[in-house]
């Protein structure tokens, strides 16, 4: 093999490694040709960059936004925030190419499997980050997603599908701390996915960033959300023995409370078994109170009586 040869195959496999790990093989092919220094980009692509959700727990949602609910009915945020029920809030629009309907899809699988019943213990806003997306868009989005739920039959109350103005949309989405991005090339918005778990008056109890809610999980997010008014005493019970990690994005058994539980179950049970023992020690012989009470036995001959002694015969 000659040399040019040789030099040709070296840029081939460099251009095939910079190519599949997202580097511009045109980019990299002129800069190998002029001997300079090559420098993978590993980083986030910029349109990925600065998507994120900022957790503003215990923030409150303003009650007074402008939206247009899926039916062209000026409402506003107290509408759904009204100290009635927990909610649960979504940010998406109808156009998303993948992610929002990944993200619904799974979150109408859960609340499919959930015992909870949407718009009597919880409700569920979606706003759309479009400000150009019509009312008519999003009646068709809601449909879509309702035909999904045959177990919640509230959903069409409990489910609110809105849309607003840029300014209205830009206040809700700094307040929930949700970051995201119209990508103008490809005419779409690049943003995470989020759902934020609201008490009734809307201040921001939880968040989950995954896309796939477990029943079990987003039962917990209501019921901590619904500050004590929502899910059975088992319900409550359960959430007091668990913990939100954030790192796991989920609920976990709380170790320090499922101790102390264990502990004080323990001392009721050695109650349970000593108390009856120390009744039965007070209400022995000898017990009643009696100072002149003995436990030492009578003789069966000795035995007193209250008839006077039997006079002997006469002789």
């Amino acid at each position: 093999m000659t040399r040019d040869s040789l030099r040709v195959a070296a840029l081939s496999v460099t251009v095939l490694v910079l190519a599949v790990v997202g580097a511009d093989p045109a980019a990299a092919q002129t800069a190998t040709g002029a001997g300079a220094d090559v420098s993978l980009n590993n980083g986030l692509p910029r349109e990925a960059q600065g998507i994120t959700v900022e957790q503003n727990l215990g923030d409150s949602i303003p009650t007074n936004l402008p939206l247009t609910d899926s039916e062209g009915r000026p409402i506003k945020t107290g509408y759904v925030f009204n100290g009635k029920l927990p909610t649960i809030v979504t940010l998406n629009y109808s156009n998303c190419p993948m992610l929002c309907s990944v993200q619904l899809n799974k979150l109408t699988e859960s609340l499919n499997e959930l015992d909870l019943k949407l718009g009597e213990d919880f409700q569920v806003l979606t706003v759309s980050i479009d400000p150009q997306e019509s009312t008519q868009r999003a009646a068709e989005t809601k449909q879509k997603y309702l035909a999904d739920l045959p177990n919640q039959p509230g959903a069409a109350q409990g489910w609110t599908f809105a849309t607003a103005k840029q300014p209205i949309i830009t206040r809700l989405t700094d307040t929930l701390g949700f970051r995201y991005r119209y990508d103008s090339a490809n005419k779409q918005y690049n943003h995470p996915a989020m759902l934020a778990f609201v008490s009734p008056t809307g201040v921001i109890t939880r968040y989950s960033l995954s896309i796939d809610f477990p029943p079990d999980q987003l039962k917990l997010a209501i019921v901590e959300a619904g500050e004590g008014n929502v899910g059975s005493t088992v319900d409550q019970f359960i959430l007091w023995c668990y913990s939100y990690d954030p790192d796991s994005n989920s609920y976990t058994p709380h170790a320090w409370r499922i101790m102390r539980l264990c502990g004080l179950g323990f001392i009721g049970a050695m109650l349970a078994a000593l108390v009856p023992y120390w009744a039965g020690r007070k209400g022995g012989p000898g017990s009643s109170g009696d100072p002149d009470a003995t436990d030492t036995p009578v003789p069966a001959g000795d035995t007193p009586t209250d008839e006077p002694p039997t006079e002997p015969p006469a002789s």
